[in-house]
This record gives structure tokens, sequence and C-alpha cells, in this order.
């Protein structure tokens, strides 16, 4: 707040509380004041405000000391002035009636706004000008105005009315009608009331009364000038001394939520209703340690600096008088009666009726420093020290340090549960005493590293430990379950575990007081939702206590239906029969921050495409204390699932990818999570222009052009070196034609004319001559045979039929073997390559069959069928065992296979001596057209 002296106070509809200081105008949204003329809210221009009045259309009337008034209406704020009527500047009170009229009070005239104008109603009169401080209606619509004078409007009737006293004694300072109809007016001697047409001083309270406020239950609040707060109900004026830190009250106030305001000149006061009460140690609060034990006969013991016993709700001073001078840690009632006294350095101390017993180290105990009793089933004494734990029985001691299988030697709790084992909580580890040893199980092990501070058995015999830093552990059918504010627990330090008779379990932390379900908790798994928490605010005073724990008892349980914690502002309780449950807040989106700039939150909030870090914060708008408050949010399109955020109020988000998202943040109650309430805020992410859609589309078609041009020059380039492949071969065939096949021709011819000089008589050199003659002819046909390929593209298309005819003619002119080629099916094409494969082995077989069988007659026959194409060549020649295939040292049967192989076809030979040969040649029709299709796209240019 610019200043602590708080003189007016109002809630707008919106949920705000505004607050007028000498200083300015704050608002306050139940977590931060916002100071007027920042940047959220408009500056009035007038420093010190007197009053506040909101008004049913959602402005906000503001009377300022010397600026005249001025109404805030939607950011926007318009003055009222001398222009408009308002001739004194001094406003010291707003009210608007039940019609809607607006009455202003000033030192010098009581006046009335209408439309855009200040009329002044009444003038001055013989007493002098009418001084104005307090405005009001009553329940019949008559207006009470009071200062200098009071009086009365009625329609245009105006009465006045004599108060006790002098003049200078009867100032008005506040004048409110209760539901009883009593009207009540403070004036500056006291408090007066309407009675029998006649006000009457009330002999109570002397001194100027400043403020009245009837609240929602009926009691009247009296604030006054030096005597601190009054109250009035059933009769009976109480002064509530201490209970507010000034004794100088300006204004009192109840918001929405029932909670009381007041301003002071030192400052703002809230109170709220709640079920915890501090009984406050008188000089004993804010020691060290404390702890808390009850006694049996309705009063407690609680040990801070001092021994305290709380009767009736009242802290005394206790001395035990037969105790030495010693500093008191805890106080522990056995159940023979018997007292035991726990001290910080002196041991421990049984108080009996037969006398004092003093137990100390080392004969007794581990350590002198002692942290918690427990006394066993069958009577046994445990003592928890600093340094261990000592066991006393009524026949001997027994002391338990590290070098026993002690965990660890800080002890901080203990606990015997139903099978009669002792449980020990230490700052390191958890240990089980089990039949005079220690043992071993899950607890032990998933606790080894943890502060155990409390240890409770509930009546299904689980097991609950608290820990210091790790929250709250449950052990249960042998098996470990850890629950923390994840889950829902108002903390994760745990000082104290007790259970009511109602099932709930109270957990007390650094700065909580909570409470939950034993049965929720013993129905939840680790992962489960969130579960239903209890938080307890402190009163007033007490709001920044600070709970103990880590001594032993640290938190009691009192039969007559309340629970009790030690804490550093005295002993707190906790009615279990008060039900108070806080209403949900109403939530609110403050800002969205990109890159540290805040952006205008109007509809859809557009965000660059360049950007880093984005920021949400949202705030809770409750006037209550909202401790018990957690928040969850997600953003969809982003987040998969809900991200709780606890109590923190932000949400950031990085490297948010292009695109268009809603932020939902939830507000819950821990007690009652399922009800919820939510804000929302859609944003929008600009893509780069390299990631919309044009660009993307472009890109593509780029891409696909830039393809299909490299397709096409590499098909350019294939075509030029097959170009010049072919170009080359035809060379080739040019130089064989020219040169070996010329050459061969001639020697043939030679051979040939020698051949036909030669004497008829047969000699050993004719059959040499006979083989040179065939060896040339078959030179010279496998030259041409090579010629015809290289000439010869691939993609040429050659007729099958006629070239088997042209083989059969040459065959008959060169060896006088009739080669007969017969066609069945109707013929189809067949790719120029495979064609020329074809024939190539179709020559081959006839060569063969020439060369070695013998033959005839050669048969060359075509078969077009609708899945494949198959030749067959059959001779009737002496044919020739399997296995005894004659070696070929030209193409042969190995040259042929591999052909057929290379085209996709199969190659089969079947022959017997004395029967001939058939060579069958097939292919599938489907190979035929794939290389169909393949010639035809290298034949595109």
């Amino acid at each position: 707040m610019p200043e602590d002296t708080v003189q007016a106070l109002a809630e707008t509809g919106d949920g705000y509380l505004w607050i007028g200081t000498t200083g300015g105008l704050t608002r306050f949204d139940g977590m931060r004041f916002v100071l007027n003329g920042s940047n959220t809210l408009p500056s009035p221009g007038v420093n010190s405000i007197f009053c506040l009045s909101p008004s049913r259309d959602g402005s906000l009337w503001i009377g300022t000391e010397g600026g005249g008034l001025l109404r805030l209406l939607n950011g926007s704020v318009k003055h009222y002035g001398e222009e408009e009527g308002l001739t004194d500047g001094f406003v010291r009170s707003v009210f608007e009636d039940h019609r809607g009229t607006l009455w202003i009070g000033t030192d010098s005239g009581l006046f009335r706004v209408e439309g855009d104008r200040v009329k002044r109603i009444g003038r001055a009169d013989a007493k002098g000008p009418l001084a104005v401080h307090e405005i009001s209606e009553d329940s019949i619509g008559k207006i009470w105005v009071g200062g200098s004078r009071l009086l009365s409007i009625e329609g245009e009737e105006i009465h006045f009315y004599d108060l006790p006293g002098s003049y200078s004694s009867n100032r008005v300072k506040a004048v409110l009608q209760t539901t009883d109809g009593t009207v009540w007016v403070g004036t500056v001697s006291g408090l007066e009331r309407l009675s029998r047409g006649k006000f009457e001083a009330v002999p109570a309270l002397r001194g100027t009364v400043r403020a009245l406020m009837q609240t929602s239950d009926g009691t009247l609040w009296i604030g006054t000038i030096g005597d601190g707060v009054w109250t009035y109900r059933d009769g009976v004026f109480s002064h509530l001394r201490g209970l507010l830190p000034g004794n100088t009250v300006l204004r009192i106030f109840e918001d929405s939520s029932h909670q009381i305001w007041f301003g002071l000149v030192g400052g703002l006061v809230r109170l709220s209703r709640t079920p915890v009460r501090v009984v406050p140690l008188p000089g004993g609060s804010d020691s060290d340690y404390e702890t808390i034990s009850g006694d049996g006969d309705g009063s407690l013991w609680v040990v801070a600096s001092g021994v305290y016993r709380v009767v009736d709700g009242i802290a005394l001073p206790y001395r035990f008088r037969k105790l030495p001078e010693v500093r008191i840690r805890n106080i522990f009632r056995g159940r023979d009666g018997d007292l035991w006294i726990g001290t910080d350095g002196t041991g421990a101390y049984r108080l009996t009726p037969h006398g004092i017993v003093h137990y100390s180290a080392p004969s007794e105990l581990t350590n002198n420093f002692i942290r918690a009793f427990l006394e066993g089933r069958n009577g046994d004494m445990w003592i928890a020290t600093d340094e261990g734990v000592s066991l006393l029985t009524r026949q001997s001691v027994r002391k338990l340090t590290m070098a026993d299988g002690l965990v660890h030697f800080s002890t901080r709790s203990l606990l015997e549960d139903d099978k009669g084992d002792i449980w020990i909580g230490t700052d390191q580890g958890l240990s089980r005493w089990h039949q005079n040893g220690f043992a071993h199980d899950a607890a032990t092990e998933a606790l080894q590293n943890e502060k155990v501070w409390a240890i409770y058995e509930d009546p299904t015999h689980t097991i609950w430990f608290g820990t210091r830093d790790h929250g709250l552990f449950r052990y249960q059918n042998g098996r470990i379950a850890q629950f923390t504010t994840v889950q829902g627990l108002a903390s994760n330090s745990i000082y104290q575990i007790l259970e009511d008779p109602q099932r709930r379990l109270w957990l007390s932390g650094p700065n909580s007081i909570s409470s939950l379900s034993e049965p929720q908790l013993n129905g939840s798994s680790e992962g489960g939702g969130h579960l239903s928490v209890s938080v307890y605010p402190m009163p007033y005073g007490a709001e920044d206590a600070q709970m103990y724990g880590g001594r032993q008892p640290s938190g009691y349980l009192d039969p007559n239906g309340s629970v009790w914690f030690p804490s550093s502002k005295g002993a707190v309780q906790v009615l279990l029969n008060d039900k108070f449950v806080p209403g949900l807040p109403r939530l609110l989106l403050e800002n969205v921050t990109l890159d540290g700039r805040t952006l205008p939150l109007t509809g859809l909030v557009q965000l660059p495409s360049r950007m880093t870090r984005l920021e949400f914060s949202y705030a809770p708008l409750s006037l209550r204390p909202q401790t018990g408050i957690r928040y969850q949010y997600k953003l969809e399109g982003f987040d998969r699932n809900w991200v709780y955020a606890g109590t923190n109020l932000s949400a950031s988000y990085t490297n948010l990818p292009a695109g268009t998202y809603r932020f939902r943040v939830q507000a819950f109650e821990v007690n009652n999570p399922t009800l919820l309430t939510e804000a929302s805020i859609e944003v929008r992410r600009s893509p780069f222009f390299w990631q919309r859609w044009w660009f993307l589309l472009l890109c593509t078609t780029a891409l696909l052009l830039l393809t299909w041009a490299v397709y096409r020059l590499r098909m350019h380039q294939v075509r030029l070196r097959f170009r010049a492949v072919f170009e080359e071969r035809e060379r080739l065939a040019r130089e064989m034609h020219d040169t070996v096949i010329q050459g061969c021709t001639s020697v043939s011819a030679l051979l040939e004319a020698v051949a036909s000089l030669q004497p008829q008589t047969k000699d050993p050199k004719d059959d040499l001559l006979h083989h040179a003659r065939e060896q040339v002819r078959t030179t010279i046909d496998e030259a041409r045979h090579a010629v015809w390929n290289l000439r010869h593209e691939d993609g040429a298309a050659v007729d099958l039929n006629a070239s088997i005819a042209a083989i059969s003619a040459q065959t008959l002119r060169d060896f006088g073997v009739t080669v007969s080629h017969p066609v069945n099916g109707e013929a189809y094409s067949v790719p120029g390559a495979v064609s020329r494969e074809l024939l190539m082995v179709v020559r081959e077989a006839i060569y063969n069959a020439i060369l070695h069988g013998h033959p005839t007659q050669i048969t060359v026959a075509i078969r077009y069928e609708t899945k494949q194409l198959c030749l067959l060549v059959i001779d009737d020649g002496v044919g020739f065992k399997p296995g005894g295939v004659p070696v070929d040292h030209h193409y042969g049967i190995t040259g042929m296979q591999e052909r057929m192989e290379q085209l996709g076809g199969t190659f089969a030979m079947e022959s017997e001596p004395g029967s001939g040969t058939q060579v069958k040649l097939t292919i599938e029709r489907s190979i035929l057209s794939s290389k169909a299709e393949h010639g035809r796209r290298w034949a595109i240019s």
C-alpha cells in the first residue's frame, strides 16, 4: 500500500477490494496489491482517499480530500468539481441509495448527483454550513446524514435531530441502522442509539466512535479512536482488547466472503473465520522447541521456554516444586499415573507418589537429551534420546545404539504396533525392534535415508510414517506407498500424525495444519488422483506461526473434540466440529508475456514467428486466505496431460511450434479437488514463411521440376552415350566386314577353287582341305552374326517369323539340310532385343545339329501361347546319350543356356541315341511386356 493509514474500504462486483489510504488508491485481489497509477490502474490524480462507494452500474465512486469526486469505470476516470456543481473538494462520504441516487457529503454541505451535474441539497442555517461525514439509509428508505448535525431525509422533507451534549461533542462520525431497527450514531464523544424517539448515550463507550458495521451474523462492530474495537451482540458490549495491532479504527467492512476488514492508522487487518485458535503462552512463545501432551484430566501440558498448563483454553506457567532447576523438553503421563519428564541435558525424571526417580547417562540412558517417551503394553518404558534409545524394564536397563543395529543414533519418534514390535524413527532411516533384535523389511528398506519424525498406526493396522522432507509413507500388507504434494498434501514435511474419531488423519508441517480422510488414503495409490485435503488457515495475528516437530509429543488429540499442535505463537487448537468449507475463488489470467514483453489480452493472442519464451500468469480472485488453493494447467495442442503447478502462479513454454493453442488453467481447493474453476485464452503462433502452405507447395513443385529436369538431363546423357556406343559398334562392324570377313571370304574362295581342281581319287589331304573349308565357312558365318548384332539397336523391331524363315533358307543353301518352320497361335509383338537373342540361340541349335547330329530334316516350331512364347528346334540326327553332351568350342550349349538366362527364359534339351535332339526355348509373356516397356522408354528422345 502507498501509506499505512486506511480510511476507506469497498468491494466491487468483480470481487476486488479497493483500499483508500492517505497516500492513494490500492486494489487487492487476495494475493497482491496493485497501486493506483501503475500500468494496471488509472490514476485519479489525488493522493488522499477518504471514502469509497461501489455503484450498481459497476463504477467506483471515490471521495478525495481536496480533489473532489471521482468516478472510476472501465479503466477511465471522470472528475466532478466546481464546473459540475460540486463546490467543495473535500468529500467525506459517498452513498448510493436503493433508488440509485448518489449522495455526496462534504465539509460544506450535502450534494446529490443528477446526470452529469451535482446539485446542493439544503442551505446553511443559523448554525452555519452543514458539514457531512456520514450518509446511510434505513430499512424504509430514509436517508440519514451525520456530521455537524444529524438529520434524516424522507422524500422532500428534512428532519433534524438533537443529540445529547454540546455542539462540539456531538458531531457525528457514523450512522447505522441494525437489523432490529435500532439507529446507532457514533459521535466524537461516544455512541448514541435511538430509543423511543430520543437518542441516548451508551455508557460503556466513551471517546470518538469512527466506524459502525453490522456483520452478517448480527454482530455490531464498533471502531473507536484510541479505544480499539468493540462488539455488541445479544445485548452485551464487549471490548476486544489486543485483537488489533492498533487502537484507532477508521473503517470496518465485511466482504462477500464474510471476512471483516479493519482500516487502521497503522495498516489493514483481515479477520477470517477459521476453526483454529491460538492459546498464547505468557512469555513462552517463539522458543527453539515446543511439545504438547494431555494429562487425562482435561488439561494440557505445553513445554516451550517454560512449562505451561492449559486449562479451559488459558495457559498458565507451571513449576514442579520438587524438581530441580532443569530445562524441560517434554512431559508424558504413564498409565500408572506417574509423570515422566524429559529434559534438555539432564536426563529423565519420573515423578511418583513416593518421590522422584532420576535416570541419566551413562548408567541408564544413552544420552541426557530426551526426545520421546513410549510406554509399551507390558509396562516397559522406551526413551528416545539424541544418541540412541534406552529400554527400562522392571528388572533391567538396556541401551540400544548403532553398535546394536540401530540404523542411526539421532532418534526422533517411537511406536509400538499391534504385534508388539517397536518402530524407531531416526534422522537417517527407520528401525524395527522385533523379538529382542533389529529386523529389516520393506519399510526399513524404503525409508533407509529418510528423516522419520512421526509414526502412527491406524485401526486397520496400517502404519504411517511422516518424514521431514519427502511426505507421508504408508506401510500396508508388506508394501510401501508414498504421498507428497504432487498428490495434494499441504506439505512434504510431516511433524505429527494424529487421527480423530471420524477417521481423519491430521498432519502438521512447518507452516501448515491439514487433515484428510484415512480411508481415502488407504484406497489410494501413489499415482492416483488428487487427494481431498483440508488446510486450516491460522487466525489473525498468527498467520506466520511455525509448527514444531522432531521432539515428541508434537501433537495431541483432545477427547473433548479438538486437536492441538505446538507453534511459535503458542498452543494451536483446531475444533473438530467446525466444518468450515471456503468457496472456490474466481480465476483470472493476468497477463501473457512474450520474451519479457506483455501482450494485450484481447480475444486471440497473436504471437510472432520469431519467439523464444512464452509465459502465462494467472491469479485467484478471492479475498480469503488462499493456503488451500492449488493449480493445474494445460496448453491444448501441446501438452498431452494436465500439468500440476501446486501453488505456482505462472506457466512458461519455450520452442513452441507454429499453430493455434488454448491455454487452460484450473484452480481447486485441496479439500475438494473435483470442484474446479477455470480460465482460458487462445494463442496463435505465426509460422515462418518457409513453414507456410504456399511455400511448402512451391518447394514441392520446384523439387518435382528439378527431379524431372535431372531425369531428362540424365536420359539425354545416357542416349548420347548409347549413340556413341552404337556408332562405335557400327565402326567395328564395318572394320570387321572390310577386313576379317573379306579376308576369310577370299580364303574360302581359294579353298573352293583348289577343291574343284582336285582329282577324283581319294587322298588324305582332301579331308584336311574339306575341314579347312568348313572351318572358314563357320568363321565367316560367326563373323557375320557378330556384325549383324553390332549393327542393330536393341530397340529396333525384328520379325521373328521372317528371320527364322531366312535362317532356314540359309541353312538349306549352305548345308543342303531342309529346315521347316511351322507357326502355332496368333503372333504377337516380341521386343527386338529378345528376338535377336532367340534367333542367335536358334541359329546355334541348328548349327550344332548339323555339325554333330548329321540330320536330314530340322524343324523350328514357333508357339505363340497365352502366357509364354515357346520355340522348338527338333532334328532327326544321330542324337547322343544324356550326360554325353559334345564339347563345343564356340557358343555351344553353355552359350545358349547363358543367353536364355539373361533373357529371363528357360532352356531345355532332350536327346536319345538314334532318335535325334530337341531344344526347347520358353520365355514368359510378362517378361516380354516389361522388356518392351523398357525398350520404349529408351527409345523416347
